[in-house]
């Protein structure tokens, strides 16, 4: 459903991005590991619109969108749940939900709404509450929410476990894990390497820039202990 191939950013002389590739089915959840400074979320970034990539390609279903802006991007059915999830705070649940939904057909909204409701009950309960009185996990599943209002293919997700009690870090992994079975195809960036393992699919690994290893979830256990460690640990590793 996602392919990025060969994916360079650059901020002015700084190359930021040299070579990221990743891929995402539907129905499956593909981790982004990496060192802070590797380049996940100016990855993210530049694959949801935000930043212009210098090169590379992004596929969606196949039509390569790299380089078109964030909005239309969204029309191609991919979203960004960003880092530090962004609610709009002083509107309730249910009218953050309803901004996620502003480009889908007023007949589905509804429906869609019932749909993350099943599937968040919390919101549910919490729907008339302004998003900024909500606990970090309870925000996490709204901008979750918001972003399936949209009815995306592909849904990507900057480092949702961050600022998280441990006890919630469970809960929302198990939601991604759902969205994912419910036939969207997930791309997370994720520090905490034993969260993002415990639901993800394939992974992907990222060292200053590039994409060093790619593979089952099953067999990352070495790439992801280097990604934790650090580029100059895992410099020293292999030598």
């Amino acid at each position: 459903m996602l392919e990025v191939n060969d994916l360079h950013v650059s901020y002015g002389a700084v190359n930021a991005v040299q070579g990221v590739s990743a891929k995402v089915d539907e129905g499956r959840v593909t981790l982004v590991l990496g060192a802070n400074g590797a380049g996940k979320t100016t990855s993210l970034r530049a694959i949801a619109g935000y930043h212009r990539p210098k090169s590379g390609e992004v596929l969606i279903g196949g039509r390569d969108v790299a380089g078109s802006r964030a909005h239309t991007i969204v029309r191609h059915g991919l979203v960004l749940v960003p880092e530090g999830r962004r609610v709009f705070s002083t509107l309730t649940v249910e009218e953050n939900l309803r901004m996620g939904a502003y480009r889908a057909p007023k007949s589905q909204i509804q429906q869609t709404m019932d749909e993350v409701y099943d599937q968040f009950p919390i919101l549910q309960e919490r729907k008339d509450t302004a998003a900024g009185n909500l606990s970090g996990g309870e925000q996490q599943m709204l901008a979750f929410g918001r972003a399936v209002m949209s009815r995306p293919k592909v849904i990507l997700a900057d480092e949702p476990s961050m600022g998280l009690a441990p006890t919630m870090v469970e809960t929302v992994m198990d939601k991604v894990r759902e969205i994912a079975d419910s036939g969207i195809a997930v791309l997370i960036v994720e520090q905490n390497a034993d969260a993002g393992l415990a639901i993800a699919d394939d992974v992907s690994v990222i060292t200053r820039g590039r994409t060093v290893w790619t593979g089952r979830a099953a067999d990352a256990d070495r790439a992801a202990v280097h990604a934790v460690l650090g580029e100059s640990e895992l410099e020293s590793a292999a030598e």
